[in-house]
């Protein structure tokens, strides 16, 4: 919120304020409180993320983008077609970026721009594109499953299971959602 006024980026002021916290004259706090922190998963995390940067900066999204567009053109032939081939399409591309805003912010203005080139609603295709990126069946693609799977809640093999069978059950439902339940309420 106070950008404007210190031009700072906020992880700087992140950063400095952790270090403060640090600080021994302080006490806010001690060396037991550092010990605590897992730090596996924060290097998780920034590993995870810095995933779309890399790909971004070799080339290597331009041509999986592309890889990704030139697949759909196919199955794109009616409502039903255009929703599975969209959604099982977002759910493998979230395989490649670690986390939902990277997997969004690099192939939503791709997929948004063809489908309006083709003479559809951005809106459906959006929101399909986008509830493709709540499925997940690794740990990798959200930070607070990294979490949970840090401290030992749960293992990769209930994840793997239990995501898929819910990205399933997401992609069944939105079958229903898109032909009969958006049309009555403005959205197709």
């Amino acid at each position: 919120m106070t950008d404007f006024i210190h031009q700072l980026s906020p992880s700087m002021i992140g950063l400095s304020v952790g270090l403060c916290a640090l600080v021994p004259g302080l006490r806010l706090l001690d060396p037991d409180d550092l010990r605590k922190i897992n730090f596996s998963a924060i290097w998780f995390t920034a590993a995870a993320l810095s995933m779309s940067r890399v790909l971004t900066e070799t080339k290597g999204l331009d041509i999986l983008t592309g890889a990704m567009m030139s697949w759909m053109q196919t199955f794109i032939t009616n409502p039903l077609a255009s929703t599975i081939t969209l959604y099982w399409t977002a759910f493998v591309y979230h395989l490649f970026l670690a986390n939902e805003t990277a997997m969004l912010s690099t192939s939503l203005p791709v997929v948004l721009k063809y489908f309006m080139g083709q003479g559809f609603d951005p809106l459906p295709v959006g929101m399909i594109w986008t509830f493709a990126a709540g499925g997940k069946i690794f740990a990798y693609q959200s930070a607070p499953l990294i979490v949970g799977y840090s401290f030992g809640y749960f293992e990769a093999k209930d994840l793997l299971k239990v995501g898929f069978i819910l990205t399933v059950v997401e992609s069944i439902i939105l079958l229903l959602l898109v032909p009969f339940y958006w049309p009555l309420v403005g959205i197709v």
